[in-house]
């Protein structure tokens, strides 16, 4: 087909799309990648994905989507029985099989409750996006932690100490204070090939987890969560 077709073609298409065919075209073009994400990641569940007007209009023409915006509510992760909520952004995702991903960025989020249970410190809650929990002769001071992250292992850290309103850094703490909270919380993530941790957060609806990679082949992905 000559470039002047497919540029009318295009061109009808766009029409009919902004005429009120989108939704129906993006409704298809969603469910596609749904059932492409479910096949290759049967333990999640609530998936959802998006793409734009106009990407769905040259994906058409094209061996592979431009991007697409993917949530999961619920997915466990491999080794345990850990739900986590994830948000994926994709670019250049290919239409025939293996599918290859080109740029990838995955956001997978614990629940604040699974963090809180876990976190083995009596009375942790979240606050102001850090992790507190008591400290001091007789708990009346506030340690005040936050999330790192070094290689492939995630930890907590103690920013300082909250006593009488007063917040004791970091720095003036024992060597050994800051070294027992790093081991207690230190946990080793099994990350997809291809993929690296680049960063971690903390907030009311949990610890989010982040990772990019390029060239990604979703298999792969699937078997490595």
């Amino acid at each position: 087909m000559t470039r002047k077709p497919k540029a009318l073609i295009a061109a009808a298409l766009t029409l009919a799309l902004l005429g009120g065919g989108s939704l129906a075209a993006e409704s298809i073009i969603a469910s596609q990648i749904e059932t492409r994400i479910k096949s290759e990641l049967p333990k999640a569940t609530g998936i959802s994905a998006s793409i734009s007007l106009i990407e769905m209009v040259q994906s058409l023409f094209s061996d592979s989507i431009k991007s697409a915006n993917i949530k999961i509510d619920s997915y466990a992760l491999k080794g345990n029985t850990t739900e986590t909520s994830i948000e994926i952004a994709a670019k250049s995702i290919s239409k025939s099989k293996p599918t290859i991903i080109g740029s990838l960025e995955v956001i997978s989020t614990i629940p604040a409750a699974t963090i809180l249970q876990s976190a083995e410190f009596g009375d942790a809650e979240i606050v102001d996006n850090t992790l507190q929990i008591s400290a001091g002769p007789g708990g009346l001071g506030r340690a005040i932690l936050v999330p790192k992250f070094s290689d492939n292992q995630i930890y907590f850290e103690i920013k300082g100490i909250s006593l009488f309103g007063n917040e004791i850094p970091a720095s003036s703490l024992p060597a050994d204070a800051q070294s027992q909270i790093k081991e207690k919380s230190l946990r080793q993530l099994d990350i997809p090939k291809g993929m690296k941790l680049i960063s971690v957060s903390l907030n009311t609806q949990g610890l989010s987890v982040t990772l990019r990679g390029t060239n990604i082949q979703l298999e792969t992905l699937g078997s490595s969560l």
